[in-house]
């Protein structure tokens, strides 16, 4: 470790330059006219959904104690993700509706260990697309619908956990960026489980693996209509070009499609690294 570099203290301190004040979210301004009970449910799951990153940490300490670095910068992370949740869930208390303990414990399963790189992979992605989604919602996004939600408050809420996710990708990408420097060989399963990741539209680490998250909640199939409903061609566009945008830097040449990324793991590690892609799964 004395020759690397730690990435947690920059990324503590750009962490905490961008922090919200959670005292912010005025709860009496919600306007219950823009209020349905679908946006309810929707937004229900969605808390659920982000209340999955409890057992994501106890795999992260798990999987990576190898790297205390990393597994620093997950605790911070950690307490950014519980307060989405949280923020969500006084949204949906001011409305008069609650999240019943047990709902919230059965998001608490246990995942099975999976290779680190591929995790790391699967999350720098995750973030990404959970930033566009909520972005979306919000009508942030770059190439976002002209239909946001019409609840101000949600949409505020939404706008800063969209901000704090495209943060954390950054984050998850130092790691990344720092683990091809130690191991350029690394580039060929980035790349694999990069590529997969963007051939699924609605892949996110929460609904991916066996069991996963998303599939604990009373409603597994909310969030594809609620995506569909928001999120436009032109803003996927938008966070693939971010993320071939970070797999260029690693890479040190452009890489700008799906179809460069295949041709470029074709090309630097064989084709059967294109050809594995068929069976990937994860466990």
């Amino acid at each position: 470790i004395g020759e690397i570099e730690l990435l947690f203290p920059s990324l503590y301190e750009r962490l905490q330059r961008a922090r919200w004040d959670f005292n912010s979210i005025d709860y009496t301004k919600i306007d219950k006219s823009k209020v349905d009970e679908q946006l309810i449910h929707e937004i229900k799951h969605v808390t659920l959904t982000e209340i999955g990153s409890i057992p994501a940490t106890s795999m992260f300490m798990r999987d990576f104690s190898h790297d205390i670095d990393f597994q620093r910068f997950v605790s911070v992370w950690a307490f950014e993700e519980g307060k989405h949740s949280l923020v969500l869930e006084k949204w949906l208390n001011a409305l008069g509706v609650d999240i019943a303990e047990e709902e919230m414990a059965k998001i608490n399963i246990t995942f099975e260990t999976a290779p680190w790189i591929e995790t790391l992979t699967m999350h720098f992605l995750g973030e990404q697309r959970l930033g566009l989604w909520y972005g979306a919602f919000a009508g942030i996004a770059p190439g976002a619908k002209e239909n946001p939600i019409g609840e101000p408050v949600l949409r505020q809420i939404l706008e800063l956990m969209a901000q704090d996710e495209w943060r954390h990708a950054g984050c998850y990408f130092a790691f990344l960026k720092e683990a091809v420097e130690a191991n350029p060989a690394s580039l060929e399963n980035i790349g694999k489980m990069t590529l997969w990741m963007l051939r699924g539209q609605y892949r996110h680490p929460t609904n991916i693996t066996q069991p996963s998250v998303m599939d604990q909640s009373p409603d597994p199939g909310y969030f594809a209509p609620m995506i569909d409903r928001h999120v436009t061609p032109e803003a996927v566009k938008v966070m693939e070009g971010r993320v071939l945008k970070c797999y260029s830097i690693m890479a040190k040449e452009p890489v700008e499609t799906q179809r460069d990324l295949a041709r470029y793991l074709r090309k630097k590690f064989g084709a059967k690294s294109e050809e594995q892609l068929a069976t990937l799964t994860l466990n």
